[in-house]
């Protein structure tokens, strides 16, 4: 079944919508992430394969991040689905079970599936709430992974300190590998608490990111699994078969700025311009009537439509112009409370934004 993240962007393409549906920028990555592509092309020895873990540079920059160690716990992949897919089928097989917070990315069902493992979904009835009371009725003696998103889409928030406890918990007390995927995590004011802040025993936790979002690069594809060493070797067995190693270019370009020292200056600018846009975007909708706010994650906004969400979205791409997603297609089953809710993706120019604005403000008067 074609799913709606492919659907809806084909849709507003035939139709000439401004695609607010898929989290992708409409412009180039920071001009420092260019010039260190220019840079690292003009070296030879770039254009052949490095080794299957990853770039040793690229992987120290990684590592100097998050304080870990570069040989043993840092592989870079392509994206940060590859790590995703590389985990799981590290992790899980067979007779397995996953659990999945929902509402959840779609590429982690999936990834679960394709291990041989059952996805458990762990939904939030309502949006703003907490999942950290739901997970040990979830749990049973073949749970072996459960799976969150911090900053999370598509809610936007980053999970609080009761869900981190939790997870844990459940990570001590049951033996289960939590797997964070935290591609927005630069992104987050005030800082970023994730996985390995809140569970300290490397082998009880896998934290997966990318430079997609912090660095305006969705294309790039370039990104990493961090674990403990024996968790590692397991996600670099099946990683060394899947894309062997990721474009060497890339990483080089990557690895050269994330060493600099104008690398935080680059990415916060990126985040800073992201949170002015989704907060004028936000009092944009609100004047509308689709109330929302702008959250720790400044990709999406959520909205209510005040109609069934799936149904406003089509109309709105036929004859408003503008694409956007229903919640609903981030549980895996119908769920009341999301009924009415819209994903915008926010992550464009701001004439793009004021664009949608115009054409939204048109249809919903009309």
């Amino acid at each position: 079944m074609e799913s709606m993240f492919v659907r809806i962007p084909a849709l507003a393409a035939r139709h000439g919508a401004i695609n607010l549906a898929q989290g992708v920028f409409d412009h180039g990555p920071p001009a420092a992430l260019l010039r260190a592509l220019v840079a690292a092309g003009e070296n030879d020895g770039v254009h052949q394969y490095m080794p299957s873990a990853g770039l040793p540079a690229l992987r120290q920059a990684v590592a100097a991040e998050t304080s870990c160690d570069p040989d043993t716990e840092v592989t870079i992949t392509a994206g940060a689905t590859e790590a995703l897919h590389c985990t799981m089928a590290a992790l899980l097989g067979p007779g397995d079970e996953a659990l999945v917070v929902e509402p959840a990315y779609e590429q982690y069902a999936p990834a679960i599936r394709s291990a041989g493992a059952t996805v458990v979904p762990v939904r939030l009835a309502y949006p703003d709430g907490s999942f950290a009371a739901l997970l040990e009725s979830a749990c049973t003696e073949r749970t072996k992974v459960v799976v969150v998103n911090s900053p999370w889409n598509p809610l936007g928030r980053s999970l609080d300190s009761d869900e981190w406890t939790a997870l844990g918990d459940l990570a001590r007390r049951r033996g289960v590998v939590v797997v964070s995927d935290e591609t927005y995590e630069q992104l987050a004011p005030g800082g970023h608490l994730g996985v390995l802040h809140a569970i300290g025993e490397p082998e009880l936790r896998v934290k997966i990111s990318s430079v997609s979002k912090s660095l305006a690069a969705t294309g790039w594809r370039v990104g990493w699994a961090i674990a403990g060493p024996d968790l590692t070797r397991r996600i670099r067995a099946v990683h060394q078969f899947v894309t062997f190693c990721p474009a060497v270019p890339l990483q080089h370009a990557v690895a050269s700025l994330m060493g600099s020292p104008e690398y935080r200056a680059v990415v916060d600018g990126v985040a800073a311009g992201l949170h002015e846009r989704a907060a004028w975007f936000a009092g944009e909708l609100a004047g509308l009537g689709l109330h929302t706010k702008a959250e720790a994650n400044p990709f999406y906004l959520l909205a209510d439509v005040g109609s069934p969400a799936e149904e406003w979205c089509d109309r709105m791409v036929l004859d408003g112009g503008v694409a956007a997603l229903p919640l609903s297609v981030f549980y895996s089953a119908p769920m009341p409370s999301a009924e009415h809710t819209v994903r915008f993706a926010v992550c464009k120019k701001r004439s793009t934004l004021e664009a949608a604005a115009e054409r939204l403000a048109a249809r919903v008067r009309r």
